[in-house]
């Protein structure tokens, strides 16, 4: 059984946004995104992933294919596959937020790549 202390595992960064992985497998990833005031993560879509982004605590500005929200601890947002979307600390207190990410990137890419057996395969 894997545990673990979310507390324990917060850091931030003076120079960048943190990405604290939290637990990883084929099937997603669940980190900890840490971001003091003014820092961002760049727009970027997962092709074949979704996204889901849950605001522990402070005011995370997110934006989704041009749309924008503040969201404030205790609320959480889903980003579709295939979707540009972009976090931002714009407030004046740190942000937490858990992230996770399925199916994880990595796997989902594998996938893609593999030939399709055709019917009566298997």
């Amino acid at each position: 059984m894997e545990v673990r202390t979310l507390r324990e595992l917060v850091r931030f960064d003076a120079e960048k946004k943190q990405k604290i992985p939290i637990f990883d497998s084929p099937q997603l990833y669940y980190d900890l995104y840490t971001l003091l005031p003014g820092q961002r993560q760049r727009p970027f879509a997962f092709k074949r992933s979704d996204k889901i982004v849950y605001v522990l605590e402070g005011v995370l500005r997110a934006s989704v294919d041009g749309e924008s929200a503040d969201l404030a601890a205790g609320q959480a947002l889903r980003v579709p596959a295939g979707v540009v979307n972009s976090l931002e600390n714009a407030g004046d207190e740190p942000v937490v937020a858990l992230v996770v990410v399925a199916p994880h990137p990595e796997c989902a890419k594998r996938r893609k790549k593999r030939p399709d057996p055709g019917p009566g395969a298997g």
